[in-house]
């Protein structure tokens, strides 16, 4: 799928950036296009002198976004910098706010020498996956030491942000409802109400009391994993654009995207031994992860307008999330009466 987020930018203006950003003369030898991701460009691009670099450049200046989107490159810089030492994310090697050679954001990153958990599922032994999954329930775990002073998105204008996770959380959604508005997209009928039941979950939300940095988006294409002879090791988390400061049970509405986290054996064995304590998923757990799960498939649902989404995989991904949506919001219901 192509998404109109990702505007490319030609190569000699790359070579400008890398040169600034970096403050390197090394001329650039090779550059390649990365394709994974949805919302920044982004380039592996490799230097004269040898060393490698991964250079993302957000959108420019007037791209429709959702509300969230608003700020992107700075809130992942931020998320790398403070997960850094905690868990395995990529070096920051230099950024660019200042739009001073291109009208857009720039962030360099380390080159990781492997690759997404997502593109080696069928290289990867039994043992190995689950080795990686371990890993990962062990870096969602130590996140949670990485604490803030206010729940939500950081943002310079403060409004998806709130001193009581409730609170932020419903402006979080409140803000979703409005770009679907905004950009036209039909949501299922289930989801009239959705406002009301988020603020009858109040007082289970706010049982969170600390806000921890969480990621939101560690599915298998943002866990970087790197082999060597028969191991594989969890080599770095990428993507931390969608991170806020929450409920660091969110993170299983990615790490198990789609799936059942109670079944995710290795994750769950992983962040236990981490944790010093297993990872409880009881009524209240799982209450709280059905709203959080509502709110990820929204964010899948509705940026698929302002993105231009199209193709037949763009219908088939829709269709399948928007199922996946409806169940969540039926366990709203059933649970918020």
């Amino acid at each position: 799928m192509r998404s109109a987020t990702k505007v490319e930018v030609d190569r000699p203006t790359l070579e400008t950036l890398v040169r600034e950003v970096l403050g390197t003369e090394s001329p650039v030898a090779d550059v390649r296009s990365l394709t994974d991701g949805m919302f920044n460009a982004a380039y592996a691009v490799t230097l004269a002198d040898g060393s490698r670099a991964v250079v993302k450049v957000a959108p420019p200046a007037g791209t429709p976004l959702l509300t969230y989107e608003q700020d992107l490159m700075p809130a992942e810089v931020d998320f790398f910098r403070r997960a850094a030492g905690v868990v395995p994310v990529p070096q920051v090697l230099g950024v660019d706010l200042t739009r001073r050679h291109v009208d857009r954001d720039v962030l360099v990153l380390q080159h990781l020498d492997g690759a997404p958990l997502h593109n080696l599922r069928r290289d990867l032994s039994p043992e190995q996956t689950a080795a990686v999954r371990r890993e990962l329930g062990g870096a969602v775990a130590r996140l949670r030491t990485v604490t803030g002073t206010r729940f939500g998105y950081d943002r310079p204008d403060g409004a998806l942000s709130a001193d009581r996770w409730s609170a932020a959380f419903a402006a979080m959604v409140d803000a979703l409802l409005a770009d679907a508005d905004r950009y036209g997209v039909r949501l299922p009928r289930s989801a009239a109400g959705l406002s009301e039941r988020v603020a009858a979950a109040a007082p289970e939300l706010d049982t969170v009391e600390v806000p921890v940095l969480t990621h939101f988006d560690l599915w298998a294409g943002n866990v970087f994993v790197a082999r060597s002879g028969g191991t594989a090791r969890l080599e770095a988390l990428i993507d931390g654009e969608r991170a806020f400061w929450g409920d660091p049970l969110a993170e299983l509405a990615s790490t198990a995207l789609f799936a059942n986290p109670a079944k995710d054996f290795d994750f769950l064995d992983g962040y236990a031994q981490a944790a010093g304590e297993p990872l409880v998923l009881d009524d209240r757990a799982r209450l709280r992860l059905a709203l959080y799960r509502t709110y990820l498939y929204l964010i899948m649902t509705i940026e698929a307008a302002p993105r231009g989404y199209s193709g037949a995989e763009a219908v088939a991904t829709a269709v399948y999330v928007r199922k996946k949506l409806k169940r969540e919001l039926k366990t709203l219901r059933a649970s918020l009466v």
